[in-house]
């Protein structure tokens, strides 16, 4: 009996001791909950509020959460961030003040999805990620835009520069050559290595191949740590590839030029003639003109004559898809260029190692071995070799892969996360291991930032549809016939779009017939000039044969055309709707962004001539809506009735070159 009533007791005991830890418990959390940070936040939040001028509700002390059924998220952000949707709020202190403005409503979008962090927590530590094992912490300020681009595709996305310029950068730097990126494929023009044994010399590829920065500090071939054995196998496989493109041959310099081709007089004609082609609108020369294309500077150290004589010719012949446009030189004019370029533009600090050289008796195996190794291929397009023993993870959704498989390698203290991952490995690929096949490109602060945000914004495709916006379709505009073959000859949607198709350096031509006059615009491609006196000339002389100029003259007057424009009648003989358009230039102030004579401001273009140049109908409809055109112009809008518009239209269409 003793020992069972000793049993009984202990069990007694135990049941005594939990039920006063259980009072304990109950009596902790409402307490824990009563000091709770948020709880803080909200007293204090209703104190502020007290003592503004302005009547602002008190909020009610609890949790505050909001569901976004479309992305099954629930946010709790708003118990602490308590007035981002109150206006009254946006010169309060953090969390209480409003949300920057923006185009979406952040309580229909949810914090989460585009801050990231905990949307559950009920602390700032948990709520903003700073927890163990929490795989999205909150994105730094830098990378906010990665969030715009989980739902707009595409590379330039409104009110989002940073991701903008990071998506041109995948392309520009051929990301797509080597990594998997959903949809997006290779965007720049990277030169064709077919025939790269005819175009230049052994000493400068082994430069190039060691070193690419330091032979060009602006190229964006990034640098693959090659070893001095790997250089030399590399360039005598590179070297051996002599076959052109399509199998094509290059044509010999005739001799009555090649025997001109040291003489300066011949090299001073080349120099004039590079000069009037403008060629600098594209290249730079000694520190000098465009960026959009190779540095020329040293050229005549890279490029063989009898290849640069070809290239000049018909640059597509010997890289195909390149943007250069084809210049309509007489075999004359392309020795005389040749000849400056190949003698002039040299690296003269450079001293080639002409010792000769002995190529290794396996270096054809080996060096198409490292070519597949190091994916050169992804690249550039060299005929016969397909496929890489060697290529880059997938990043289609690299934004959203799980921290756990990311190797930070040697890299133990780094704070783990995917920004940090991808900055550093941008900046630094080896810092990881130093038996990794990344190269480094060079990457300026600001770059490194757009490219990393690009790389978050990589997404695995779970935002639902409703949110993703759809861009506008829009056919490849690709006409045919005669004025076809000339966008191609001379790669004119490389700078200009017509239809929706192509760049966006130069104006778009959709309604060129509607704006511009014929007679001009045959004149203009006889020698093009600017338009603003403080801007370059970025439209190259071409040299156009007569007959490629009326082609163009007739498919703009013809094809390019809008009918709402065309339609305004403006009676140009009225002296005094002249005469009252002349007194509405004054009165509106458009001296201070136009000159005429001489006389005016630099920042529109110059008005000399326009009633040579521009068509009634154009000049009318821009005064009334510039943004409808050209929605960043600088040019306002007036606000104008129509006789105001019909006089300055008038006006302007005057100002002819015999009446200057």
């Amino acid at each position: 009996m003793g020992k069972e009533n000793a049993s009984s007791m202990t069990i007694w005991i135990v049941f005594a001791v939990m039920s006063v830890l259980f009072l304990i418990v109950l009596g902790v959390a409402p307490t824990k909950d009563y000091f709770s940070q948020w709880r803080a936040i909200q007293k204090k939040y209703n104190s502020y509020v007290k003592n503004l001028p302005e009547k602002i509700d008190p909020v009610h002390v609890g949790l505050k959460q909001r569901w976004n059924e479309a992305f099954d998220q629930i946010n709790r952000c708003t118990t602490c961030h308590i007035g981002i949707n109150n206006p009254a709020l946006n010169k309060a202190p953090q969390p209480y003040t409003t949300h920057p403005e923006m185009y979406h409503d952040p309580l229909e979008y949810g914090c989460f999805t585009c801050h990231q962090g905990q949307g559950l927590a009920t602390n700032a530590a948990e709520a903003h990620g700073e927890s163990e094992h929490w795989d999205k912490p909150l994105l730094p300020p830098e990378y906010l835009e990665a969030s715009c681009g989980k739902c707009h595709p595409g590379d330039k996305v409104p009110e989002a520069p940073v991701l903008s310029e990071g998506r041109q950068l995948l392309s520009q730097l051929d990301c797509a050559g080597c990594h998997l990126l959903g949809d997006r494929k290779k965007g720049s023009f990277v030169p064709a290595l077919d025939g790269i044994g005819e175009k230049t010399s052994r000493a400068w590829l082994a430069r190039w191949l060691q070193a690419p920065e330091a032979v060009r500090s602006a190229t964006r071939m990034p640098d693959f740590y090659l070893s001095d054995q790997e250089v030399n196998l590399l360039t005598d496989f590179l070297m051996d590839q002599k076959k052109l493109p399509a199998g094509e041959d290059l044509h010999p310099i005739p001799d009555s030029l090649a025997t001109r081709m040291g003489d300066q007089d011949f090299m001073a004609e080349g120099k004039v003639l590079f000069r009037q082609a403008r060629c600098i609108s594209c290249h730079t020369v000694e520190g000098r003109g465009g960026t959009l294309a190779p540095e020329l500077g040293t050229i005549g150290s890279k490029v063989d004559s009898k290849w640069l004589y070809n290239f000049i010719a018909e640059p597509k012949r010997l890289q195909p898809g390149i943007p250069m446009p084809r210049y309509g030189f007489t075999a004359v004019e392309r020795a005389a260029v040749t000849a400056y370029l190949s003698s002039e533009l040299r690296d003269w600090s450079w001293n080639p190692d002409t010792t000769g050289h002995s190529p290794a008796p396996d270096y054809y195996d080996k060096g198409m071995e490292l070519f597949r190794s190091y994916n050169c291929g992804g690249c550039h397009e060299l005929s016969g070799i397909e496929g890489s023993s060697e290529t880059g993870p997938d990043l289609t959704a690299v934004g959203d892969k799980p921290l756990f498989q990311f190797d930070f390698g040697r890299l133990d203290t780094l704070p783990r996360t995917r920004a940090n991952f991808l900055y550093l490995k941008l900046k630094n690929p080896r810092s990881f291991r130093e038996n990794l096949r990344m190269p480094r490109f060079t990457l300026s602060e600001t770059e490194l930032q757009a490219l990393t945000t690009a790389l978050l914004a990589q997404s695995d495709g779970s935002i639902p549809d409703k949110y993703v916006a759809k861009g506008k379709p829009s056919g490849r505009y690709d006409p045919n016939g005669p004025f076809g073959k000339i966008l191609k000859k001379y790669s004119c949607l490389t700078c200009h779009t017509i239809n929706g198709t192509g760049g966006t350096l130069a104006p778009d031509l959709s309604r060129a017939g509607s704006i511009l006059q014929p007679d001009w615009v045959q004149s203009y491609f006889r020698v093009p000039y600017s338009l603003r006196p403080v801007l370059t000339e970025r439209m190259p002389n071409l040299f156009l044969p007569d007959q490629d100029n009326e082609v163009i003259r007739q498919y703009f007057d013809l094809v390019l055309r809008d009918d709402a424009i065309d339609s305004v009648n403006v009676d140009l003989r009225d002296t005094s709707l002249v005469a009252r358009g002349k007194e509405l230039y004054r009165e509106n102030s458009c001296s201070a962004c136009h000159q005429i004579n001489g006389k005016g401001g630099y920042v529109g273009a110059q008005l000399d001539e326009a009633g040579d140049r521009l068509t009634p109908g154009w000049v009318y409809h821009w005064l009334q809506n510039p943004q409808r055109y050209v929605p960043a112009t600088p040019e306002p809008a007036h606000d104008l009735g129509r006789q105001q518009l019909e006089a300055l239209t008038a006006y302007i269409m005057s100002l002819k070159r015999d009446q200057q």
